[in-house]
């Protein structure tokens, strides 16, 4: 058989097995015995999974759902096929009048497997066709034919061979289920139990689904995360300056992935999309049974509180053990920007005020970003638990940059640190500011150890100076940071009473389905975010996207379950697809 390995023909191919495959790597579905067979495999019995399998995808209604995403995409999306079978004959290179035979009502199939010998997952997709036979003659027979069919012995699959030149993907016909693979080897290896054993299935209610057991998730799962993290740190290990405040997180989550004992992960588009993924931790008290149960969890009224101008916001709720927990971490994280490290007392006194400041505060923080005409401005609201230790903290915490290695490591990258009071009057106690500005000698054109000036427009680069303005009060500590900061803060404070991103119907009903589960929450205006770097601030229509993780206690039977999940509003999906150039 000669299939095309182009890139382009492989990007087509690829296409219709992201369909069911999107999500890569998926596991083991949920069986049901008791479930009928398909009426065109009938007779060919179930055969066992795979080596190596890691992930089986179902795409229940295909018709259906590629109905949804033409009407959420909207636009160029009307010029697409109009049916599922429409869409894989033109991809798959098949004449246009065998997608009547491709039947979108009943369930596409996907399987994949890890092996040793390739850098990729192997999959198989599985179509639904309303007769095998009668579209192999099709395919095969008369003038108009384009493949000749060669049975393969062992799998009875009739591998289907171009007459002439090349196809974009493996394909072959088993009972009522056209096949497509990457390579003849994957068809054959692969397909019978797409159309043999996973008909028998039980079909889930959402548009896609896959499951993933716990050995996909500590292998090819774990690794290409653990990559991804790895590409974000230095080069001795240490992260990058501006991941230094999520690594513990980001270490925490890795740690939890493969500890999995199995997860699922579902799309269900309507008005929006919806991106569902659930785990359940392995027995035996891991990291992700001691995250279920440890992991603190709430409601999102915090989030509601932002002002109302803020096009970006995020809400974090963590308990004092493990924010105790990752003291270490964030001192080893900031020791890796010193050149050398830190000495131990220089070490110790960074490390006491990081757990001070971790001790007094409370078990949440919510921040935002609004923009304005002249840039952005961000601001923190957190929770306190100790007003006085907290503040004293925090002054210890801005002196850590008067150390010698903190000090010399800032001189060397051309910043320098100073603390104060601000002038911000009505805010219901003291406001202080840090300010971080550049320094002559090495943030300017002609200065010591100063690179060599940049070519550009007048003005481009980072601001001189930066300024972080901060109140802590009964009811929180609030902060601001970025173009105003005065204005920021008060805007934060002014919040709690006045209008908050509450007020927003659109904000307040992408949120509130939430729940009262969450630990981590983001929410995103992204045509407003557009708009206003543009320079057109407050233009753009609302369409949140909202990106939340938390954890489920057990109960009713069912075991206890970390979650997460994303909602695409369908303005953003449209504007996205046509930014991105999609169609």
């Amino acid at each position: 058989m000669s299939v095309r390995s182009t890139s382009a023909t492989s990007r087509r191919a690829a296409a219709l097995l992201a369909l069911v495959l999107g999500l890569s790597a998926g596991a083991l579905g949920c069986k049901s015995p008791g479930a009928p067979a398909d009426a065109g495999v009938q007779g060919l019995s179930p055969v066992p999974a795979p080596a190596g399998l890691i992930a089986e995808a179902f795409l229940p209604t295909p018709d259906a759902t590629w109905a949804k995403v033409r009407a959420l995409v909207g636009g160029p999306a009307a010029l697409l096929p109009g049916s599922a079978g429409a869409l894989a004959a033109s991809l798959l290179g098949l004449p246009i009048a065998v997608a009547s035979e491709i039947d979108g009502n009943v369930p596409a199939l996907g399987v994949a497997v890890e092996t040793p010998d390739r850098p990729h997952p192997r999959a198989a997709l599985g179509v639904h066709v309303k007769d095998g036979a009668r579209l192999i003659d099709q395919l095969t027979r008369g003038e108009g034919a384009r493949f000749r069919a060669t049975p393969d012995a062992a799998t009875s699959i009739a591998l289907l061979e171009p007459l002439q030149g090349t196809s974009p993907a493996a394909l072959g016909v088993l009972g009522n289920y056209l096949l497509v693979a990457e390579t003849p080897g994957d068809l054959t290896a692969l397909g019978p139990y797409v159309a043999r054993t996973m008909p028998q299935a039980q079909v889930p209610k959402e548009d896609l689904a896959i499951e993933l057991p716990g050995h996909a998730l500590e292998g090819p799962v774990l690794r290409a995360a653990r990559s991804a993290w790895d590409r974000a740190r230095g080069p001795d290990g240490a992260p990058a300056a501006t991941a230094v405040p999520l690594a513990p997180m980001i270490e925490g989550a890795l740690a939890v992935l493969g500890d999995l004992e199995r997860a699922r992960l579902t799309l269900t588009l309507d008005e929006s999309a919806h991106l569902r993924a659930s785990g359940t931790p392995k027995p035996g008290g891991g990291p992700a049974s001691k995250a279920s149960a440890d992991l603190a969890v709430g409601d999102v009224k915090p989030l509601l509180d932002l002002p109302a101008d803020a096009l970006v916001g995020v809400l974090v709720r963590d308990r004092a053990a493990s924010r105790a927990e990752n003291v270490p971490k964030l001192v080893d994280a900031v020791a890796g920007l010193v050149e050398g490290g830190l000495p131990p007392a220089e070490r110790e006194r960074l490390g006491a005020a990081i757990r001070a400041a971790s001790d007094a505060r409370g078990d949440w923080f919510a921040g935002g970003v609004r923009f304005d005409g002249a840039g952005p401005t961000a601001f923190v609201r957190a929770a306190v638990s100790d007003r006085a230790k907290l503040e004293a903290a925090i002054q210890d915490l801005v002196g850590t940059a008067e150390l010698p290695p903190i000090q010399a490591a800032l001189k060397r990258e051309g910043f320098r640190v100073s603390a104060g009071k601000a002038e911000l009057a009505q805010q219901g106690g003291e406001v202080r500011r840090v300010r971080i500005e550049q320094t002559a000698a090495a943030g300017q054109p002609g200065g010591a150890g100063a690179p060599p000036a940049r070519k550009g427009a007048p003005g481009a680069g980072p601001p001189p100076a930066i300024e972080l303005h901060y109140l802590i009060r009964d009811d929180g500590l609030f902060a601001s940071v970025g173009n105003d900061p005065s204005a920021g803060l008060r805007s934060a404070v002014a919040a709690i009473q006045g209008e908050s991103l509450g007020d927003a119907p659109a904000m307040k009903a992408a949120l509130a389905p939430l729940g009262a589960d969450i630990a981590f929450a983001l929410v995103l205006e992204p045509l407003r975010l557009v708009a206003s770097r543009l320079g057109q601030p407050g233009a753009g229509d609302p369409a949140p996207v909202v990106i939340a993780a938390g954890a489920a206690p057990a109960g009713a039977g069912a075991p206890a379950a970390l979650w997460a999940r994303a909602d695409v509003a369908a303005a953003a999906i449209r504007e996205l697809s046509r930014l991105g150039g999609a169609f």
